[in-house]
């Protein structure tokens, strides 16, 4: 899938050339809803509970934050449970061939996480953060999982970037990004 018309989003107020966003809330929401000709949304969004400073690819994700963005009315762009299996999309989907191959996919040398959705404002304890990690989840992060949520209900596939406090993306990533 091509990223030229994706919707891009930033919580970590690092990349200037994405929508910026302290929060996932109703602008999310309404950013993804009218999703135009877009087909990807790729999700920047600060990462914790990390023993070092590597941003990472999100492959699958735990919702532990107790929420849904989709309580209430169904909104009629999507399913009112969309099927959010594979809905990360893989460095090698983002790209046509002949571009992955010119650029040697910068995207597919990062490394893969799960991440695990708390409720913002949440700090896990250490025993709490060792369960995380038993659970499968290498990090966790406030916004990724509801903008996933509602980006699957709009019928988008995500790429999500979870981005370590002190992190900053490489040039050749933020460019293929920015495709």
């Amino acid at each position: 899938m091509k990223l030229r018309y994706a919707k891009r989003i930033d919580f970590t107020g690092q990349v200037k050339e994405f929508a910026q966003e302290a929060a996932f809330g109703e602008s999310v929401i309404k950013m993804l809803r009218d999703k135009g000709k877009a087909e990807v949304a790729i999700v920047i969004d600060r990462a914790y509970g990390l023993k070092d400073d590597t941003p990472y690819l999100i492959s699958d994700h735990l919702n532990l934050s107790g929420n849904n963005p989709l309580v209430g009315p169904n909104d009629a762009i999507g399913q009112r449970f969309p099927v959010v299996n594979n809905i990360y999309l893989d460095a090698n989907d983002t790209m046509d061939q002949e571009e992955t191959w010119s650029l040697g996919n910068p995207l597919g040398k990062m490394q893969y996480a799960i991440a695990a959705g708390l409720h913002p404002g949440v700090t896990p304890t250490d025993a709490e953060l060792e369960f995380i990690h038993k659970l499968g989840a290498k990090l966790y992060c406030y916004n990724l999982v509801p903008t996933m949520i509602v980006a699957a209900h709009a019928g988008l596939k995500v790429v999500g970037v979870a981005l370590p406090e002190g992190a900053s993306l490489r040039p050749d990533i933020l460019a293929t990004l920015l495709r």
